[in-house]
C-alpha cells in the first residue's frame, strides 16, 4: 500500500450517497480475506446490537410512562423459550443503557481477537513451508503469547524469516493518526500494546480499571479500531507473501 499522508488508506466515496467514504479494492491471502469477513461480522453484530438496545429503550419507557408505572414496580420479562426474570421496572430500563457499554466492551474483545486469530491462521499457514508440521498450535502459541507486540514480530522474523523491522511498521504508519480515549501514539507497536493491556482488563479483571471504574468503550472507536487492523493486515500479508510467495487476490473488502 503506498503511501498518502492525506488518505493512508485510499478510501474512495461511498456508491451509494456518495457523502460517505469505504474501503477500495485491496490486495489479500486467504487469510487476511477471512479477517476482513469476521471484521465485518463483528461490525454488523455492534450496529445491530445497539440499535435493538436503544429501541427497546425507547419502547419500554413509553410503555412505562403510559402505565404510569413507578421504578420499583415489579417487572416480568419472559423469552419464547420459557426463561423468566422479575426485575425492578427501574432495574431493567438501566439495563439497557448498561447493555450498550457491556456490548462495546465485548465488541473490543472481539476485535482484538480477530486479529490475533488472522496471525494465528498465517502462522499456522507458514510453518510447514518451513519444514515444520506438527504440534503447530503450541509453535504457534509460543510466538504470540508472552512478550510486547514487537516481541511477536521479532520471533515471526527469526522463525520464519520475514523482513520485520520496527523501523518499517512505523514508517507504514506514518500517516496515520492513533488515538485511544484521548491517548496519542506515534508508534503502532505501543498503540497494540496498549489495545493489549485494554483487552487483558476486560476479559482477565471484569472490565476494572485500577481506579475501581469500569472501563468504558466508546462505540465511535470501532471505525478507526478498523481502520487500523486494516493497515495492520496489509503490512503483516506483504510481509509473508513476499517471503512464500503466498497469492494475494484483490478483493472488496465489504464483500470478504
Amino acid at each position: 500500500m503506498s503511501k498518502d499522508s492525506d488518505n493512508p488508506l485510499h478510501m474512495i466515496a461511498d456508491p451509494y450517497a456518495g457523502d460517505g467514504f469505504v474501503f477500495p479494492e485491496t490486495p489479500c491471502t486467504e487469510q487476511r480475506r477471512s479477517w476482513f469477513r469476521r471484521a465485518n461480522e463483528i461490525s454488523g453484530f455492534l450496529m445491530t446490537t445497539e440499535l435493538a438496545l436503544k429501541e427497546c429503550k425507547m419502547k419500554y419507557e413509553q410503555i412505562a410512562a403510559q402505565k404510569r408505572l413507578k421504578p420499583d414496580t415489579p417487572f416480568k420479562l419472559g423469552s419464547s423459550d420459557g426463561r423468566s426474570v422479575i426485575t425492578p421496572l427501574g432495574t431493567f430500563l438501566k439495563q439497557f443503557a448498561d447493555g450498550v457499554d457491556v456490548l462495546c466492551r465485548q465488541v473490543f474483545v472481539m476485535y482484538y481477537g480477530s486479529l490475533e486469530t488472522y496471525l494465528f491462521e498465517l502462522i499456522e499457514r507458514s510453518y510447514p513451508e518451513i519444514g515444520i508440521s506438527e504440534d503447530l498450535l503450541q509453535s504457534s502459541l509460543g510466538i504470540m503469547m508472552g512478550s510486547n507486540w514487537d516481541g511477536k514480530f521479532c520471533k515471526m522474523r527469526d522463525v520464519f524469516g520475514i523482513n520485520y523491522k520496527a523501523s518499517d511498521i512505523r514508517n507504514h504508519f506514518s500517516s496515520f493518526e492513533m488515538d485511544f480515549e484521548g491517548k496519542k501514539f506515534q508508534n503502532p507497536l505501543l498503540f497494540l500494546d496498549e489495545l493489549a493491556q485494554v483487552r487483558h482488563r476486560i476479559v482477565h479483571a471484569s472490565s476494572i480499571l485500577e481506579t475501581g471504574q469500569a472501563i468504558y468503550i466508546n462505540a465511535q472507536v470501532f471505525h478507526a479500531h478498523y481502520a487500523f487492523c486494516a493497515l495492520l493486515t496489509d503490512y503483516i500479508d506483504s510481509l509473508f507473501s513476499k517471503k512464500f510467495n503466498y497469492e494475494r487476490i484483490m478483493i472488496n473488502p465489504a464483500k470478504a
